[in-house]
């Protein structure tokens, strides 16, 4: 079964999970499948290319939740934190990436490199979509899963879960797993948007749908969704069939959808014919804005910190006081466990890492004279000290003392 297509023509599978991943369901395979077609993931990162609003989220979410950049007093490790791998990548780099994955994917992944004396450590991201689990705690890594070949396949790599590390030439490698909880899920992660599919779905098939009867003028009639439709062979067969009935050039178009079978015997319901009338313009709208606001909800999100247009226009009070509750219910969580993570496998390089953070800063300063100090450097997401007698100072104290020359 191929990815999924937001296609007005064309095959649409369906993004469809098993129950469950136990692996002995599999037991016939060297690899535990990851949806019922083992390509759950590829669907996913082509859902997220083309809904715009879902990708937007996605985006704004790892923007904030990366941070500015990681920090530690210890010269040597605050030195590697600026080049974790040979590809001159930053861990910032590296954990904007781990954090995109698990938001869209569910599951994230980064490979550590290192010798037999452990005398060094570099750490890679490993891309989500080329990762499949095994039962005996390995990783198989391949680029195109769709066309994957068995045991015997050249193109895949085969590294071990962490903590255990594969030896390869002089070098050893592992691969370190993160996911999204998920009830009855063993070996992956879930996405926690993927509860909104539907809306997802939605929003990206009323997009295409204003774009479709823009391209037509606004002349299509009405929208055919014809079930039952379970290749691009027959979907191709039925576009040649309409062709050659179709009537005079004036008449208005026709938009198709098609549909595939939920399942094997399992058929949808009959065809459908959906008439265009101008009058009812209002419900595609109404039904479009219904899938972006649940959207925003299923993604937990703030609608100020992904740009999202409303009549209220910009407002920063808002924009900060949503960028404080985010950073305490969402951002700070998300960094604390990857900071956990890094501190758990990088102090097995003899590298003092108790003091490794990652810096925030808010969207917005909002620099008001009549804040104290620690006010302000709590709004920006900077660690704050009430009981600092520098900081229980007012904002314009300072600008009378030190006129522009004020650091954070």
């Amino acid at each position: 079964m191929k990815t999924a297509q937001f296609e007005i023509s064309g095959y649409a599978p369906l993004l469809n999970l098993v129950d469950t991943d136990n692996v002995s369901s599999f037991s016939n395979k060297n690899f535990i499948p990851f949806g019922e077609d083992n390509l759950f993931p590829q669907q996913i990162a082509h859902i997220s290319r083309e809904v715009a609003l879902h990708r937007a989220l996605l985006n704004s979410k790892s923007f904030y939740i990366a941070g500015k950049d990681f920090i530690s007093n210890n010269s040597p490790f605050s030195k590697w934190l600026s080049r974790v791998n040979n590809q001159d990548e930053t861990l910032k780099d590296v954990f904007y990436k781990l954090i995109f994955d698990e938001l869209n994917m569910g599951n994230s992944y980064f490979e550590i490199v290192t010798d037999s004396r452990k005398s060094f450590v570099q750490i890679y991201h490993v891309d989500a979509i080329t990762v499949r689990l095994t039962s005996d705690k390995k990783v198989i890594l391949h680029p195109d899963w769709s066309n994957y070949k068995g045991v015997n396949d050249k193109k895949q790599r085969q590294i071990a879960l962490y903590p255990r590390f594969t030896k390869d030439g002089k070098f050893y490698r592992s691969v370190f797993h993160l996911k999204q909880y998920e009830n009855q899920f063993y070996y992956y992660g879930i996405p926690s948007w993927y509860s909104g599919i539907r809306s997802i779905i939605i929003a990206g098939l009323t997009n295409i749908w204003n774009q479709t009867r823009l391209e037509n003028q606004f002349n299509a009639s009405g929208l055919l969704i014809i079930p039952g439709v379970n290749t691009e062979e027959e979907a191709a067969e039925l576009e040649l069939m309409f062709e050659n009935y179709k009537g005079y050039s004036k008449v208005a178009k026709l938009l198709k959808y098609y549909l595939a079978d939920k399942g094997p015997g399992e058929t949808r319901e009959l065809a459908q014919y959906l008439e265009f009338k101008k009058n009812e313009e209002g419900n595609w709208l109404q039904l479009h804005q219904q899938a972006q606001s649940e959207l925003i909800t299923i993604h937990n999100w703030f609608k100020s910190l992904c740009s999202f247009v409303e009549n209220t226009g910009f407002d920063s009070n808002r924009i900060i006081n949503e960028y404080n509750i985010a950073l305490n219910t969402v951002i700070k969580v998300h960094q604390q466990k990857y900071i956990n993570v890094f501190k758990k496998v990088l102090s097995l390089f003899a590298f003092d890492v108790s003091d490794l953070s990652v810096i925030n800063e808010s969207p917005v300063e909002l620099l008001h004279p009549l804040k104290y100090i620690w006010e302000l450097r709590r709004d920006m997401g900077l660690p704050f000290d009430k009981s600092d007698p520098k900081q229980c100072l007012f904002y314009q104290e300072l600008k009378n003392t030190y006129g522009n020359n004020l650091t954070q």
